[in-house]
């Protein structure tokens, strides 16, 4: 939950209600513990004084500097939902990654920029004040404001994705090789050793110096980390669906329920269904969407005298498409809402629903089959990256007396099916299906042999051999 202040540059800015609880721990720890040491001897009032001024202060600049995001990206034609503060700072939300390095770069660069603006124009300030003698009222913010500036400036800079550094890196290295998802790998990646680092010297700090310090490089060593992962997946799922329509995904047949039906026959009819959710349809058309959780806010009693038009969300409200929309195109929009469902339609009327379920079961399908598309191929060995529980398939093509047999060893891997295919072009192919049963890095051998039987023996001559190293991980978590 947020609350919204209004709008800057045309971007909406909102305030988290954990912003709060940093906004008066931060004013408490700057205006008795910071300040009593550079300027001793204030009374109780002025210390407060400062250290909410500071606070604040602190805050206009973090919206400072997302605004400059945020303009960079509305100039370059982007869609802003908007800013929110919250406990670790602020975050500038898009309704889209950018589309090429060169504005990524931009984007990235334009926040610790602004920063350091910040902070020479506001360190120049304090200097000034401090020339002129001027109260510590004055001078206290200033300097506070200054050199948090820098630092915000400086940590931003580190490249550990999501952070603006790790834009940067990724952009540069989105440049070199034109590949957004292996270059949102490696960067992510540099984020979690990063937060690995700041979780490891928070629980150290925490034992050995000091308890509240140490929590904070944990906490934001943990944000870091899920925000990585987050990204990872995130952009990963952006990249599955890349030329997939809404209609590769929706289901056809769709139960209906009517906007006068009773509750009590809606009750019904989500025993009957399992369904948790139904659109409501009148004389053809979509009109709403009604859900259990809609059906649970009215009392039981209440069921025979209330009808479904009475609780359902109207059409207005609902995320609908068309079966020629991208996929990519209806993320955000589910995610925006937090609906778990969207209606496709066709002049109003209902053609089909996709589920997030659908989507997570094209993106697991999409990377299990063509997986091995993201592999790094040296010579005859290809590496690839997975996660734990993940159906992939390994594929060869067929020559006229050759086949391919597989080696692996362990139980770490599963063989769940192999099978002769053809691929579009009619080039016969060899499918090996497997699943990842546990973590770490694993080596699987297709191996090429001359004779009819295609495992070994006597009648088969090995011709060559591809191996692949397949590094399992835990699943990410998933936001749709």
């Amino acid at each position: 939950m947020a609350i919204r202040l209004g709008k800057v540059v045309g971007v909406p800015i909102y305030l988290d209600y954990s912003w709060f609880v940093i906004f008066f721990l931060m004013a408490w720890t700057i205006g008795f513990v910071s300040m009593p040491a550079t300027y001793p001897g204030l009374s109780q009032p002025e210390y407060l004084f400062i250290g909410t001024v500071s606070s604040l202060l602190l805050f206009v600049s973090i919206l400072v500097h997302e605004l400059a995001h945020c303009v960079v990206a509305k100039r370059s034609g982007l869609k802003i939902r908007g800013i929110t503060l919250y406990l670790f700072g602020g975050v500038s939300e898009m309704e889209e990654e950018p589309s090429n390095p060169s504005l990524e770069l931009r984007m990235a660069a334009a926040g610790p920029l602004t920063s350091v603006v910040i902070s020479l124009l506001v360190g120049g300030s304090w200097l000034l004040s401090s020339s002129m003698n001027l109260t510590p009222l004055i001078q206290g913010p200033l300097l506070y404001v200054a050199l948090v500036n820098a630092i915000v400036a400086g940590f931003n800079l580190i490249p550990a994705f999501p952070m603006d550094g790790g834009r940067v890196l990724r952009s540069l290295l989105w440049r070199r090789n034109r590949d957004i998802a292996r270059s949102t790998v490696i960067a992510a990646n540099a984020g979690r050793v990063f937060a690995y680092i700041l979780i490891f010297f928070g629980l150290f700090t925490m034992l050995a110096v000091d308890l509240v310090s140490g929590l904070w490089f944990l906490l934001i060593g943990w944000f870091i980390s899920n925000s990585a992962a987050s990204s990872l997946r995130q952009t990963a799922i952006q990249e599955d669906l890349r030329g997939v329509r809404v209609s590769d995904l929706m289901t056809r047949s769709v139960e209906s329920v009517p906007p006068d039906m009773g509750l009590d026959s809606l009750s019904e009819e989500f025993m009957r269904t399992k369904h948790t959710g139904f659109p409501v349809i009148s004389n053809g058309e979509l009109v709403g969407c009604v859900t259990l959780g809609d059906l649970r806010k009215v009392k039981k009693e209440s069921w025979t005298a209330n009808r479904v038009r009475e609780i359902m969300t109207p059409r207005e409200e609902l995320v609908v498409a068309h079966e020629g929309d991208p996929a990519t195109d209806i993320i955000t929009p589910m995610n925006q809402r937090n609906v778990g469902r969207v209606f496709v339609v066709d002049g109003g009327k209902i053609t089909g629903i996709v589920t997030r379920s659908d989507i997570l079961k094209a993106v697991e399908l999409k990377e299990g089959v063509l997986g091995i598309s993201r592999g790094r191929a040296v010579g005859n060995e290809i590496s690839m990256a997975l996660e734990t529980g993940m159906n992939f398939v390994l594929e060869q093509p067929v020559d006229d007396d050759f086949t391919w047999k597989v080696e692996y060893s362990g139980d770490a891997l599963k063989l769940v099916g192999q099978e002769a295919a053809k691929r579009p072009s009619g080039q016969q192919v060899q499918r090996f299906t497997f699943q990842g049963a546990k973590d770490g890095r694993h080596i699987i051998r297709l191996v090429e042999v001359k004779g009819t039987s295609g495992t070994a023996g006597g009648a088969s001559r090995a011709i060559r051999t591809v191996t692949y190293t397949v590094t399992m991980a835990p699943p990410l978590q998933v936001k749709i």
